[in-house]
């Protein structure tokens, strides 16, 4: 698993979208279980490392209509790859009501996905925020490695 350096984590007013406040690194090591405890927050992350699979920032948060731990984020691939993400996602995202969903914002010129954690491979909720976001991470490299082959 890709050891990330979260250098961003904010916890967010998910009805203002507002910074309630910046947390230390120290934060990376609350478990995700916290976003379920506090759900009227998501958590904001940005490292350098996402820059590498085309992500610039990542927010967390719990759906409690769908009753998953989801990450929303903007993806920079090209449009003609819709296909292959769709059929990557299909594939490696465990069906669930609200489980991924994917489109192309022509404006920003990126994907707009959004993703249950919960249903990804390796996911349970005693995992870290930051184990959190390095599962994630290996998910998208895997994703832009399969999409680009």
């Amino acid at each position: 698993m890709m050891k990330l350096n979260l250098e961003v984590l904010e916890r967010c007013s998910k009805e203002t979208e507002d910074t309630i406040t910046a947390e230390s690194s120290a934060f990376a090591s609350t478990p995700i279980q916290y976003l379920k405890e506090n759900q009227g927050e998501f958590i904001y992350v940005e490292c350098a490392q996402f820059n590498e699979i085309r992500i610039d920032a990542v927010a967390l948060e719990f759906d409690d209509a769908f009753n998953l731990y989801t990450a929303l984020f903007g993806l920079k691939l090209q449009k003609k790859h819709s296909e292959a993400i769709r059929s990557y996602l299909k594939e490696h995202v465990k069906s669930a009501l609200g489980s991924s969903s994917a489109a192309f914002s022509g404006q920003e010129g990126l994907w707009e996905l959004n993703i249950a954690v919960d249903c990804i491979e390796g996911f349970n909720d005693q995992l870290s925020i930051e184990q959190v976001c390095e599962l994630l991470y290996e998910f998208v490299a895997q994703l832009i490695k399969t999409v680009e082959k």
